[in-house]
């Protein structure tokens, strides 16, 4: 185990990172939903690969190796779920 990874510098576990970025997805999804975007293909393939492209390179979390990628990686899934969310306002999954 590594003493100086991400979540432990924060402070919280995985879990509690992940659901924290799920809160804050949903209630992004809210905005837009109030703002009358719906979601086509795009916001589910281009962006978050778009997301996942600037977090992993041009925010230089490729230098941090298999903790960056996870880092990117979450963060592009988490765009992902905030259209997930959008789409399934709009199909009144809730």
């Amino acid at each position: 185990m590594q003493e100086n990874n991400f979540f432990s510098k924060k402070g919280i576990g995985f879990d509690e990172y992940n659901s924290q970025l799920t809160l804050e997805a949903q209630q992004l999804a809210d905005q837009l939903y109030e703002k009358k975007i719906r979601p086509n293909y795009f916001h589910f393939i281009a962006i978050p690969f778009g997301n996942f492209i600037k977090n992993y390179f041009f925010k230089l979390q490729i230098l941090k190796g298999k903790e960056g990628f996870i880092i990117s990686y979450i963060h592009a899934f988490s765009t992902f779920k905030k259209y997930l969310f959008l789409w399934m306002k709009y199909r009144k999954m809730e």
